[in-house]
C-alpha cells in the first residue's frame, strides 16, 4: 500500500474499543467509558479528547450532579460525520463511497463506462460523482482517503503513476492522506470485516477483468514483503497453457478471469458482446457452456489447493462474474478441492463473497477507519 500526503498522528491503540462503547448505545460520560471498557481515565481522557477535535464525536448534554460539582458531560459519535471516503477505479466503473466512525454508508454514487477509458476520463468520473455526494462542507473528522486501483500499487516512482493526478487533486481538495492499494485487497477487507469475526484468517480470490487474490488476517491486511501476497491469479495451474499479460504461461487468470471466459465461450460459439451478457448465458445453460465451467472449476481447484495449503485460512471467499449470478460453480469446486487436499489437511469452507459492487470502494474507506492500517508508506 502507498500512501501520499501529510500522515496523521496514529490512531490511539485503545481508540476501536472506545468506538465500539459507542456503537453499543447513545450519550455517555468520559467515567462511564471507563467502567465499561476498563481503561485508565487518563486513557480515556486522550481518545475522546482527539475525536472530539476531530469532528468525529460531539458534546450532546451533561449529567446534572444537584449541585455537588461540576456538570459531567455527555458524548457521543456524530453519526453524520464524513470519517473516510472510499473510491475505486474498477474495471467497466468508478465507485465512491462515505463512512462515519461506525464504517456506515453515508452516502455512495457509481458511475459505468466502456472500455478502458484513460487516467483523465476516470479522474473526471470521481470527480463528479464527489461533486454529486455534495461534500463542500466535510468536516475535520475526515480521517483520509482510500483509493483502489486495479495492478499493483507499490510502485518505485509512484507519482508517475496514472493516478497521481487523482492524488494531487483529492489531497488539495481535502487535505487528507491519499491510501492507494489494488482494489482486490480493499474488497478483501471489507469482506473480512462482513464476515463478523475478525479473527479470523481469509482468503479472497476476486475473478473479474482479471484474477486477484488477498490475505486478511485477525483484521489486517497481510501484504507480504513487496505487497504480492495472495496473488492467487498467477498460480500456474494449466500445464501448458495460454501466456499471461505477466509474462508466464498457465496462469489462472488465463482460465478463470472475464475475459478468459467470454474468450472460450466464443470458440464453441457463444458470442457476448459484453460481461453484462453473461447472466443470460448461465440461466439458460447450453451444452456449450459446460465444458467451459468445468475448465473454470478444476483451475480455481487446482489454484485453491495450492493457495490453502499454504496459507491455511479459516475461509475462502470467492467472488467474480460466474460466481455473483448463482451457485453453480462453487458447487463444481467444492467436491474437487476436497478430493485434492488429501487426508491430512482440512477441507477450507468455501463461500461466494456476502458484499455487492460497492466492496473495494467500502474497504478502501474501512482501511483508513481501521486503527491497525498496515503497510508501507512511500511517502511519509
Amino acid at each position: 500500500m502507498s500512501t501520499t500526503g501529510s500522515l496523521p498522528t496514529p490512531a490511539h491503540p485503545r481508540e476501536a474499543e472506545v468506538i465500539e462503547v459507542f456503537r453499543g448505545g447513545g450519550a455517555i460520560t468520559r467515567a462511564g467509558l471507563a467502567e465499561v471498557t476498563g481503561l485508565s481515565r487518563s486513557t480515556i481522557s486522550a481518545v475522546v479528547t482527539r475525536l472530539v477535535d476531530e469532528g468525529a464525536v460531539k458534546v450532546v448534554g451533561h449529567d446534572e450532579r444537584d449541585g455537588r460539582g461540576r456538570p459531567t458531560e455527555q458524548v457521543a459519535v456524530d453519526r453524520a460525520a464524513l470519517r473516510a471516503l472510499g473510491i475505486d477505479l474498477a474495471h467497466g466503473a468508478a465507485r465512491v463511497v462515505a463512512l462515519n466512525t461506525f464504517g456506515e454508508v453515508l452516502a455512495s454514487r457509481q458511475a459505468e463506462h466502456e472500455g478502458s477509458p484513460g487516467a483523465r476520463r476516470r479522474h473526471e468520473l470521481v470527480e463528479r460523482l464527489l461533486g454529486e455526494l455534495d461534500l463542500s462542507s466535510a468536516t475535520p473528522a475526515l480521517r483520509g482517503i482510500g483509493l483502489g486501483i486495479s495492478g499493483p500499487a507499490a510502485l518505485t516512482r509512484p507519482e508517475r503513476a496514472p493516478w497521481s493526478g487523482l492524488v494531487e487533486t483529492l489531497q488539495a481538495r481535502f487535505a487528507a492522506p491519499v491510501h492507494v492499494d489494488n482494489t482486490t485487497r480493499f474488497a478483501a477487507f471489507a469482506e473480512h470485516l462482513a464476515a463478523g469475526d475478525n479473527g479470523r484468517t481469509t482468503l479472497h480470490v476476486r475473478c473479474y477483468q482479471g484474477v486477484g487474490g488477498a490475505i486478511v488476517r485477525d483484521g489486517a491486511l497481510d501484504l507480504g514483503a513487496d505487497g504480492m501476497a495472495g496473488e492467487i491469479g498467477h498460480l500456474p495451474v494449466e500445464m501448458p497453457g495460454m501466456t499471461c499479460r505477466c509474462g508466464r504461461s498457465g496462469c489462472l487468470e488465463t482460465v478463470a478471469s472475464t475475459p478468459a471466459v467470454l474468450s472460450a465461450l466464443r470458440s464453441h460459439g457463444i458470442v457476448l458482446r459484453s460481461p453484462a451478457e453473461l447472466r443470460a448465458v448461465l440461466e439458460a445453460r447450453p451444452p456449450q457452456l459446460r465444458g467451459v465451467l468445468e475448465r473454470v472449476a478444476h483451475g480455481i481447484a487446482r489454484a485453491l489447493v495450492l493457495a490453502t495449503t499454504i496459507v491455511d485460512p479459516d475461509e475462502v471467499i470467492l467472488t467474480g462474474d460466474l460466481v455473483d449470478a448463482d451457485d453453480a460453480l462453487l458447487e463444481t469446486i467444492r467436491p474437487l478441492v476436497a478430493e485434492s487436499v488429501g487426508e491430512r489437511f482440512p477441507v477450507i469452507p468455501l463461500d461466494r463473497g456476502r458484499l455487492d459492487a460497492f466492496a473495494g470502494a467500502t474497504g478502501a474507506a474501512l482501511v483508513v477507519l481501521h486503527p491497525r492500517r498496515p503497510g508501507k508508506d512511500l511517502f511519509a
